[in-house]
């Protein structure tokens, strides 16, 4: 089933109407009809089984049929700090799989070799409402109940100084410069931990001082391999194996 947007405060006495884009995207672009169930979710971990019983030109109503909170959301809070990469669709391709995967919060990071050079002040409104616009996009896609946080941009410095509440705070590199440890054998130390925080660089990696400014500030540098990976595919690639990880210790006791 597909799943729509809505806000919770519209529900009322087990009934929610849908207007706007969702109403939209529900009539126009799916062209559900009366009598058919869909998947309706609030942003905030919960999701609604409704049935459609009206539509008209402006909204659809529907009945909600039952309700689950989080549904296969896991108990461990990941949150990525993305490179802001040279290619926008590379960025909102990485920013799409990770809200599928099940990353809670995303970070849009400024390094010194994001290409072109931005600063914070660079970063558009327009932009940041766009990225907002595809993670909600993922969720439906994946029908995910949790909206995954977008913060603020951030500047190196201030990222590995402010970001400090994590059980564990990784940054994959790819440089023999550094003591690395193989994601794979990393596993073992996530067990037990509640949440983690993930640092990938943009094209062409994080520079030298970066990578020691990060180990200082309490992270551990991770290999994923012996290939040079894109940005994005790094990120989608150990977040995944941290996911199934996950799921796989909570199956297993």
């Amino acid at each position: 089933m597909e799943s729509f947007y809505i806000d919770p405060k519209d529900i009322k006495n087990g009934v929610v109407e849908i207007k706007g884009e969702e109403f939209h995207h529900l009539a126009r672009v799916s062209r559900k009809r009366v009598g058919e169930l869909i998947y309706l979710f609030d942003g905030g971990g919960k999701i609604y089984t409704a049935k459609i019983v009206n539509i008209t030109r402006e909204k659809a109503k529907c009945e909600i049929i039952a309700e689950e909170f989080m549904k296969g959301e896991i108990d461990v809070d990941i949150a990525v700090a993305q490179a802001i990469l040279k290619n926008p669709e590379r960025f909102e391709f990485a920013i799409e799989k990770l809200t599928e995967l099940g990353t809670k919060y995303i970070i849009p990071l400024i390094t010194e070799r994001v290409i072109p050079a931005k600063s914070l002040e660079d970063i558009s409104r327009n932009k940041i409402e766009r990225w907002k616009k595809i993670i909600l996009s993922a969720c439906k896609q994946s029908n995910r109940a949790l909206i995954p946080k977008l913060c603020e941009p951030v500047d190196f410095k201030s990222f590995v100084t402010e970001f400090t509440e994590y059980d564990r705070k990784v940054i994959f590199h790819e440089s023999d410069e550094f003591k690395r440890i193989l994601l794979y054998n990393y596993l073992e130390r996530m067990k037990g931990v509640n949440s983690i925080l993930v640092a990938t660089g943009p094209e062409g990696g994080f520079t030298s001082e970066e990578i020691k400014l990060a180990v200082n500030s309490g992270f551990d540098v991770i290999s994923l391999g012996e290939r040079r990976l894109r940005s994005e595919t790094a990120s989608i690639i150990g977040v995944g194996v941290l996911i199934q990880f996950f799921i796989a210790s909570k199956r297993n006791g």
